[in-house]
């Protein structure tokens, strides 16, 4: 496995489903360097050996977002000694930020699983390390320059811990909740009312055309309530928010405005 993460990912919110008899100890753990054994718990037996079979590399970010006085939004890079801190406190039941602060903290890593003949399977996941103030339509996007999407390879999921426990939503590819266009796709995801913990995700089985495709990743945090129309309201483009999505004006300000991720391929 090639790793160009930023840093490992050490998540253990609670205790869920260990090592599947799928893959060895020494694969799991390795995927655990990039998801959360939550994750892994949906997973299928076929993903996971898909992840551990194919030449896999991802890069990742922790990024700050805060809201200032004027009513915009800021967002800095997270270091990974700072990161690590806020999810121990987080995982402890610690709150750094409570739910009513304007300050959140994601974790947003893209996966590319190389799996032969210039084919690739590609993620783009993020984890919240705090419990969001807003939960409204977030929408996840990715965009592929010099490749593209295999149409009908196109998901999401949305993971969540309510009630003492985790539970998800799945998006498809022909769903309502997805937008898809040449250079890529978003899903808008309603981040589920009276939960504590998010984790979400999109993927897609992508072919690569150039000797330099790059696909980009991004996540992008609804400030306010929005509805699925507005989160729609975007293009696919290397001018928009993390070099994805182009909201429209009257949308743009609805939303955090992070920064997103890129790996090549």
């Amino acid at each position: 496995m090639k790793v160009i993460a930023t840093f490992i990912i050490m998540v253990a919110l609670c205790c869920v489903s260990n090592v599947n008899a799928a893959i060895s100890e020494e694969n799991y753990a390795e995927l655990r360097e990039i998801f959360s054994e939550a994750r892994l718990s949906i997973m299928s037996d076929a993903e996971k050996e898909e992840l551990v079979n194919g030449d896999l590399t991802y890069n990742e970010k922790v990024y700050q977002v805060t809201k200032t006085v004027n009513n915009t939004f800021i967002y800095s890079e997270v270091d990974s000694e700072t990161a690590d801190l806020i999810e121990e406190n987080f995982n402890n039941g610690i709150a750094t930020y409570g739910p009513t602060h304007e300050t959140s903290y994601k974790r947003i890593t893209i996966i590319d699983n190389y799996i032969g003949n210039n084919s690739h399977s590609i993620m783009v996941y993020t984890q919240w390390l705090v419990t969001p103030a807003t939960k409204s339509f977030d929408v996840t996007a990715m965009r592929i320059d010099g490749g593209y999407v295999v149409e009908g390879s196109q998901d999401g999921t949305q993971l969540y811990w309510k009630d003492g426990s985790y539970s998800h939503v799945t998006y498809a590819w022909n769903g309502t909740n997805i937008r898809k266009a040449d250079n890529g796709f978003g899903i808008s995801m309603n981040l589920v009312n009276g939960a504590s913990y998010f984790e979400t995700d999109i993927s897609a089985n992508v072919i690569s055309t150039s000797q330099n495709a790059v696909a980009y990743g991004t996540y992008q945090h609804a400030v306010t309530d929005v509805t699925l129309d507005q989160s729609q309201s975007y293009t696919i483009s290397h001018n928009g928010l993390g070099r994805v999505l182009n909201f429209s004006n009257s949308v743009y300000n609805l939303y955090d405005r992070m920064a997103g991720v890129s790996i090549s391929l």
